[in-house]
């Protein structure tokens, strides 16, 4: 586990190190755009292995049978679906939510044990 932090610090260092060495925005993105799937690929490899990691640790699979193989597979596909099932809820409920700013916004003024609800001032609009 320490070496995967050790990895991790000097992963970051290297990339601070590359930013503020160069101070030039410009090499930066052109670095993207010539290795930019190499870039996608290593993080990928990455996030398969620590997170196969984290199903490691979770629930005790041992990868020393057929079986814990396979019970590995089918946990990390439903941690997997379970991902993308929790950022589709995400994104649904910001969908629904009233991003627009209506011009007939009611405001609430709170009283001493009441609560008035009055129609907001036209503010010039004709």
């Amino acid at each position: 586990m320490a070496i995967g932090w050790i990895v991790i610090a000097v992963l970051i260092i290297l990339l601070f190190v590359t930013i503020f060495k160069t101070q030039d925005a410009l090499f930066i993105f052109a670095l993207l755009k010539k290795y930019g799937f190499l870039f996608v690929a290593i993080f990928g490899v990455l996030f398969i292995c620590f997170s196969f990691y984290h199903i490691y640790k979770t629930y005790d699979v041992d990868f020393t049978n057929f079986d814990g193989i396979v019970r590995g597979g089918k946990l990390y596909l439903l941690w997997f679906k379970s991902l993308f099932v929790n950022f589709g809820n995400i994104t649904g409920y910001a969908v629904k939510q009233d991003w627009i700013l209506n011009s007939n916004v009611t405001k609430v003024a709170k009283t001493s044990n009441s609560i008035n609800i009055t129609k907001a001032p036209n503010l010039g609009k004709k």
